[in-house]
């Protein structure tokens, strides 16, 4: 059925949009490990920087509670990250079984109309050999 063909082409595309937004996020990802890597590496520069300096020293109790903060909201980011990133694999995986589902839909047709063929070839050829015999009968 042409149905089934639109059908596989409009689950396809959305499976492919799924796939690009997974990709996405991991990018996402990828990035918030980055930017929690590079806030980590100015954390241990400042305490560096506060063990040889005393005015650093004094200052650094302020920067670690912000630090504190801004680590609390790359770890939030990234768990919201991880969660998408299950969402979308769910999302995928239902629209694998969709695309799936009308590949064989579409392969159970193509069968049936293969044997409506055969069986019309069949009886094409059972009423010309039927006709053959009455003429050499007759």
């Amino acid at each position: 059925m042409k149905s089934f063909r639109t059908l596989l082409k409009l689950a396809a595309r959305d499976l492919d949009t799924l796939r690009r937004a997974l990709a996405a996020e991991f990018a996402k990802e990828t990035d918030c490990i980055d930017r929690i890597a590079g806030h980590e590496q100015s954390i241990r520069a400042e305490q560096e920087f506060a063990r040889h300096d005393y005015e650093s020293a004094r200052a650094y109790g302020g920067y670690a509670q912000a630090a504190l903060a801004v680590r609390r909201a790359l770890e939030a980011e990234r768990a919201a990250i991880a969660g998408e990133i299950e969402r979308l694999r769910a999302l995928i995986a239902a629209a694998h079984v969709e695309v799936r589902k009308f590949e064989r839909l579409i392969e159970l047709e193509e069968a049936r109309e293969r044997a409506r063929r055969e069986k019309r070839e069949d009886s094409e050829l059972d009423e010309m050999s039927t006709l053959r015999h009455v003429r050499k009968t007759v």
